[in-house]
């Protein structure tokens, strides 16, 4: 008999990138999502990936639930840029629920 748990599906943001004369603009729409509940980085082939999970609080008091709609859970996005950048100067910015990474281009 099989008592694990199914394993839970991981989103992938939705994303838009933008392409300026020494640099590359991502945003990605991440709502529900804490700061301290993300990770940015570059991968061994050099790829950008964005992951983490969102968590919602629920009252303590909830007897079941009725429909769940918004989505909690893990979520992974790899990143492939059109061109090299500079992994030292990267921003971002996370407000509202949209992730902006700013990447100079590497010259």
């Amino acid at each position: 008999m099989n008592h694990s748990q199914p394993k839970q599906e991981v989103r992938t943001p939705r994303m838009d990138l933008f392409e300026l004369e020494s640099s590359y603009y991502l945003r990605l729409s991440l709502p529900g999502v804490k700061r301290e509940n993300m990770r940015l980085f570059f991968n061994e082939r050099g790829l950008l990936e964005v992951k983490g999970k969102v968590i919602t609080a629920l009252p303590k008091q909830l007897k079941h639930t009725i429909t769940q709609e918004i989505y909690e859970g893990p979520f992974h996005r790899t990143i492939e840029l059109p061109g090299e950048v500079n992994r030292q100067t990267v921003r971002f910015n996370y407000e509202g629920g949209v992730l902006e990474i700013f990447l100079e281009k590497q010259l």
